[in-house]
């Protein structure tokens, strides 16, 4: 487990376009202060921040689409998944769309990007959640389940957390 939050070490860029919405879309991801967790960047308004928590999802049929005052970010799933699983804790992601780019349908192009700019710790530890007890939520045939084991990221309780069917 790593005992310090995480950001990224240099800028990394990509384009392409939107999977649902086709248009051009250019992602910028910069380094971001601990405890800022992944915010995304309207560019193209103004610059607009939608951080990605749990609280501004807006749908998740099809693509994860985050909201915050009308302003949407949609298509995030990818680039939050691999975010996750490289430790990255802290990003500002200018998008200057309202759609991340789809790429090559995978994860592996924001792999490639984040292991480019290289990950540095910062100086914050990082909080861990520990589940003592098995939890269950349910809710229109929608469940999710908690159970002990390993402890979790903090994170996963305020910005990593989804509901599926």
């Amino acid at each position: 487990m790593l005992r310090f939050e995480t950001t990224i070490q240099r800028p990394a860029e990509a384009s392409g376009v939107g999977l649902h919405s086709g248009v051009h879309v250019a992602i910028r991801i910069l380094p971001a202060p601990a405890a800022s967790g992944i915010v995304f960047v309207r560019t193209d308004l103004d610059n607009f921040n939608v951080p990605a928590s749990w609280r501004h999802v807006a749908r998740v049929s099809y693509a994860t689409s985050l909201m915050r005052q009308g302003v949407l970010i949609s298509t995030t799933e990818h680039l939050l998944s691999v975010f996750y699983a490289m430790g990255v804790d802290n990003a500002y992601v200018e998008i200057d769309n309202l759609e991340v780019p789809i790429l090559d349908g995978s994860g592996l192009p924001f792999v490639k990007l984040i292991e480019e700019a290289g990950i540095r710790q910062t100086r914050r530890a990082r909080r861990y959640l520990r589940v003592r007890r098995p939890v269950t939520v349910e809710d229109k045939g929608k469940r999710i389940s908690f159970t002990n084991g390993n402890p979790l990221p903090s994170r996963m309780g305020t910005s990593r957390l989804s509901i599926s069917t």
